[in-house]
């Protein structure tokens, strides 16, 4: 018999791709251009300190030709998320091959913080906007962690059925991880990402 460590996560692509479906829609490809140019502004500038003529004048059309296309630079920062987090999303199986056991669920929080600490945007909010932090966790936030813990928990529950993960309440494993991941976003741990998540969520994961 195959040990826990061995053995794959079980609908592992239909989850990710449930989560997707769960986001709001990906916004067209003909949106890029303006999407792009907005993220480098946001890098540049933050996003409380960009415009939308900012963001006309790095792709070199009128502002009003931005505002048609993506509206303010609030409903921009949206559409911008959206984006990346399906793209994300579509590069997360890439990045869990070959993992197995209760350490897919380490390797996925780790795939996902590195993504977020690698963004430009996230880096240049995160060192220089911590107040637009507030409004988002207590406003837009909680959300979206509600909707990806739901998503999650039918996945839990089947990994703890097959003896992958530590028998307990799926939901609330569900909320746990999506805040922690959050939070080590927000706030990196000392040391090694992988060394941490090891010595906290993977013990609290492994069955017993």
């Amino acid at each position: 018999m195959a040990l826990a460590e061995d053995v794959v996560f079980p609908d592992m692509q239909l989850h990710l791709h449930a989560i997707a479906q769960g986001l709001p829609p990906a916004p067209s490809n003909d949106l890029d251009p303006y999407l792009d140019a907005a993220a480098v502004c946001f890098a540049r500038h933050g996003i409380g300190r960009t415009s939308v003529p900012d963001i006309a004048r790095e792709l070199g059309v009128s502002r009003t030709t931005v505002y048609r296309q993506v509206g303010t630079v609030q409903q921009t920062a949206r559409l911008l998320l959206t984006r990346e987090l399906h793209r994300l999303l579509a590069d997360l199986p890439a990045a869990l091959a070959g993992a197995a056991g209760p350490s897919t669920m380490t390797r996925l929080i780790a795939a996902v913080t590195q993504f977020a600490w690698g963004h430009p945007v996230v880096a240049k909010v995160l060192a220089d906007e911590p107040e637009l932090i507030g409004p988002f966790l207590t406003g837009e936030l909680p959300e979206l962690v509600a909707r990806i813990s739901a998503i999650t928990t039918p996945l839990l529950d089947r990994a703890m059925t097959a003896g992958l993960v530590r028998q307990g309440d799926p939901a609330l494993l569900a909320e746990f991880l999506v805040r922690t991941t959050i939070s080590l976003v927000v706030a990196p741990p000392p040391g090694d990402l992988h060394e941490f998540l090891d010595q906290t969520v993977l013990a609290i994961l492994a069955p017993t």
